[in-house]
């Protein structure tokens, strides 16, 4: 292989590897469900268990949003996800009569949605328990790629 090749190859090579993710993608870019179900099993495993096992998910519907005034884009799902508890969940905050532990709450609406009003303390889940989720997840465009609730990019 002539000089000339191996330095057009090691300047392809650095392009590629300093060039933002979303530069590649030509066809068909958005978020897929896979990647709605990703960032909730993160948020389930943060928020409530790490054993946590998702049985069922099932985008119900989705769409494109023009975030205004972000100027960017983003994609709402809305889901329907059935998990399994095998060792609970938050065990420490097992309600004891009427009364509910500092940090804990009483509420047996369980989500992962990201709001301004969502349940913040965490919930006891008894073990064993499978838990019917309905819920929606949001992925914003970044120059990094789809950002989703969970931090993460994809």
């Amino acid at each position: 292989m002539s000089r000339i090749h191996i330095v057009a190859l090691a300047l392809a090579a650095l392009f590629a590897a300093s060039a933002p993710a979303k530069a590649f993608c030509l066809v068909n870019c958005e978020p897929k469900e896979a990647d709605a179900r990703k960032v909730f099993e993160n948020l389930i495993r943060k928020k409530f268990d790490p054993e946590a096992q998702i049985k069922e998910f099932k985008v119900d519907r989705y769409w494109a949003l023009d975030v205004e005034g972000a100027n960017h884009k983003g994609y709402e799902f809305y889901f329907t996800a059935k998990v399994d508890f095998p060792k609970g969940a938050n065990l420490d905050c097992k309600p004891e009569g009427e009364k509910v532990k500092d940090g804990c709450s009483a509420s047996t609406y369980y989500s992962t949605t990201i709001q301004n009003r969502m349940i913040k303390e965490r919930q006891y889940i008894e073990p064993g328990k499978t838990i019917e989720f309905k819920d929606e997840t949001r992925l914003d465009q970044t120059d990094k790629g789809w950002k989703g609730q969970d931090g993460n990019f994809y």
